[in-house]
């Protein structure tokens, strides 16, 4: 199973996210379902770093990802920080919505 965890401060801003575990939805190589979100996961992190230029702090290991965006960033490049964010959830909702079997969703305030 995946565990996709999002976590907002009190504004509602994407602070921080994570992604741990296997879906086991296929063979090693074949799973369609692992793919899927660590694609989205993985982007999210480099577009926050290459288009927004923002150093994120971020871990990346076998079967985990862990992201967090720093505290103090602009209020225009938070907004975009966001949508990008936003997009990233979209996509891990819509794989949930195919596969529920496989991934979890969490969206907290921290």
């Amino acid at each position: 199973m995946i565990k996709v965890c999002v976590y907002r401060d009190r504004k509602n801003n994407i602070i921080r996210y994570t992604v741990e575990g296997h879906a086991n939805a296929a063979e090693y190589g074949k799973d369609i379902v692992c793919a899927s979100i660590s694609i989205l996961a993985q982007t999210a992190v480099l577009a926050l770093y290459e288009l927004l230029d923002i150093d994120v702090i971020y871990e990346m290991e076998e079967g985990w990802l862990s992201c967090e965006l720093p505290e103090s960033l602009p209020e225009q490049i938070r907004e975009q920080a966001n949508l990008i964010l936003k997009t990233m959830i979209i996509g891990i909702k819509g794989t949930q919505k195919m596969y529920k079997e496989f991934i979890e969703f969490h969206d907290r305030e921290v």
